[in-house]
């Protein structure tokens, strides 16, 4: 029971204390002239420059990166071209030396073919 009569009184006193106040005719007159007495302060214009100062920053990483893809992509292309070079180089010496082979052939058969069936 001492509960219930502590709770009472707890709850009594915030009521009190929550209670609404008529704050007189004076208050809005105070308040305005709080008002007009405090100078006013700009807009932040700081917030708007950090967001460009970002914005900046993005766009010049977004540069550089773009750049270096290019310059990469560059790279790539050309190590394919002075590879696909030597294989071309490659196969035209292998197909050389294959010609060669069979012009020697083909000559040694025909220099040699009319000595063999010469006596008939």
């Amino acid at each position: 029971m001492s509960e219930d009569l502590e709770n009472e009184d707890l709850e009594r006193r915030l009521r009190r204390a929550l209670a609404a106040v008529d704050p007189g005719e004076a208050l809005v007159p105070r308040v305005m002239a709080r008002i007009a007495a405090e100078p006013l302060q700009p807009a932040r214009p700081a917030r708007a420059g950090a967001v460009a100062g970002w914005l900046a920053f993005g766009l010049a990483a977004s540069v550089i990166l773009a750049v270096l893809l290019a310059h990469e992509w560059q790279v790539r292309r050309l190590e394919q071209g002075r590879e696909a070079r030597r294989q071309l180089i490659e196969a035209l010496r292998v197909t050389d030396e294959k010609l060669h082979l069979a012009y020697r052939v083909v000559n040694t058969r025909e220099g040699a073919a009319p000595q063999e069936h010469s006596g008939a």
